[in-house]
C-alpha cells in the first residue's frame, strides 16, 4: 500500500472542499556512494524507528536480510546507486 496518494486526489479533495489547489509529483534520483548506500540511508531516515524498535538478538539478522533486499532491488553501478525518491507537493488556498 502506498503511504501518499496521487496528487490528483489530493486535489480533487481539496478543491471540492472550495479551496484552488496546485498539486505536483516529482522523483529526485539520489545518487548514493559507499557500502549498502541504500540501507544506509534508509536506516536514517523511513526505516529508523523499525530498526530501532527490533530487540538486539533479532536486529542483525533483520538488518542483514533488509540490506541483502535493498542491494537487489538497487543494483550498483560504477560504484553508484541511484534511489528514485518520489514526493508529492501540494499547495492549497481557501477563497
Amino acid at each position: 500500500m502506498p503511504s501518499s496518494h496521487d496528487p490528483v486526489v489530493y486535489l480533487d479533495r481539496l478543491t471540492a472542499l472550495g479551496c484552488t489547489v496546485d498539486a505536483w509529483e516529482t522523483t529526485y534520483l539520489h545518487v548514493l556512494t559507499g557500502p549498502d548506500p541504500v540501507f544506509t540511508w534508509v536506516s536514517g531516515t523511513g526505516a529508523r524507528p523499525t530498526l530501532q524498535a527490533l530487540p538486539d538478538d533479532l536486529r542483525p539478522d533483520f538488518e542483514a536480510e533488509f540490506g541483502r533486499r535493498l542491494r537487489d532491488a538497487y543494483p550498483e553501478h560504477d560504484g553508484r546507486v541511484v534511489l528514485p525518491f518520489r514526493r508529492i507537493f501540494v499547495v492549497a488556498q481557501v477563497g
